[in-house]
């Protein structure tokens, strides 16, 4: 190959791996979009894996791909977190029936990717399934009720706690992030509605608001360096019990977030953005064909 063509190669390559990163970082904060899908799509979750479980050899081997990379994640996360925010400012309950559907929608994906082991979702796969959605639904169903009582129900939809966003609850709300990231098919963005602060960080986020930025992203590097290695080692011996226990997860934290009492207008609306999910599923699918 010439050096003219190689230097033409080069800014395009640069290029395409900045808007990688910015649909990994603005996708990621998207409920019902996990942004470890994204990294297996765009080819950047082993990489990002390697990164996490052996930093110093994986910085020298992939630095040419973390710095774009690392640069459109920012652009994404930060524009994305500022339109979002907008959104749930304004129009909270259409954006979170719309964000309910997009959720649902993916269910039908995570399900064909759990069984493409092992062709069908045999019965041990179905208890793992409903063990994880039985646990996590008892869990958020308790802390509701406790937060009730205490008279922390947030009143406007009455499907979410409202906790108060500080250093804790933001370093917290990283470690949940990090989980979806090394996670694939697992997006957090629900169980954060639920607990009433989704809404708060993407507003911070938006406004670069670095008492925001700087604990969540410790949160989501800690629980990726800690766990990364378990997560990919789980996956590796059991993937589809383990596939399947993430539909269950995310089936009881979208459960928890449906806006009470149902409408027909807000059933439109899921219905809208079950079909948006689909349709990313077929543009995800055309593109990992490619």
């Amino acid at each position: 190959m010439s050096t003219d063509v190689k230097k033409k190669q080069g800014p395009l390559l640069f290029l395409s791996f900045v808007i990688s990163g910015i649909l990994i970082g603005g996708g990621a904060i998207l409920p019902g979009v996990s942004g470890g899908v994204l990294c297996v799509i765009f080819g950047i979750y082993r990489p990002m894996m390697e990164l996490f479980s052996h930093p110093i050899k994986a910085i020298k081997k992939h630095l040419s791909l973390f710095i774009p990379v690392g640069i459109g994640v920012g652009i994404g996360f930060v524009g994305f977190a500022k339109i979002l925010g907008s959104l749930f400012e304004n129009y909270k309950l259409p954006t979170l029936w719309v964000f309910v559907g997009i959720i649902l929608g993916t269910v039908p994906m995570l399900l064909k990717t759990a069984r493409e082991k092992t062709g069908k979702t045999q019965k041990g796969d179905l208890v793992a399934l409903l063990i994880a959605f039985f646990a996590l639904l008892t869990i958020l169903l308790s802390w509701k009720s406790k937060a009730s009582s205490m008279e922390e129900l947030n009143l406007q939809s009455e499907t979410s706690i409202s906790m108060e966003l500080n250093l804790l609850t933001t370093f917290l709300s990283g470690i949940i992030w990090g989980f979806s990231l090394i996670v694939p098919g697992l997006s957090s963005s629900s169980l954060l509605i639920f607990m009433g602060l989704y809404d708060h960080i993407m507003t911070a986020v938006g406004k670069l608001d670095f008492s925001v930025i700087v604990p969540l992203i410790l949160g989501i590097v800690l629980v990726a360096a800690l766990c990364a290695r378990a997560v990919e080692k789980l996956f590796e011996k059991h993937y589809s019990y383990a596939s399947h226990a993430v539909v269950g997860l995310v089936l009881a934290s979208t459960l928890t977030i449906i806006p009470m009492p149902i409408t027909l207008w807000g059933v439109g609306l899921a219905a809208v953005g079950f079909v948006l999910a689909a349709l990313l599923d077929r543009w995800q699918a055309s593109i990992q064909r490619d």
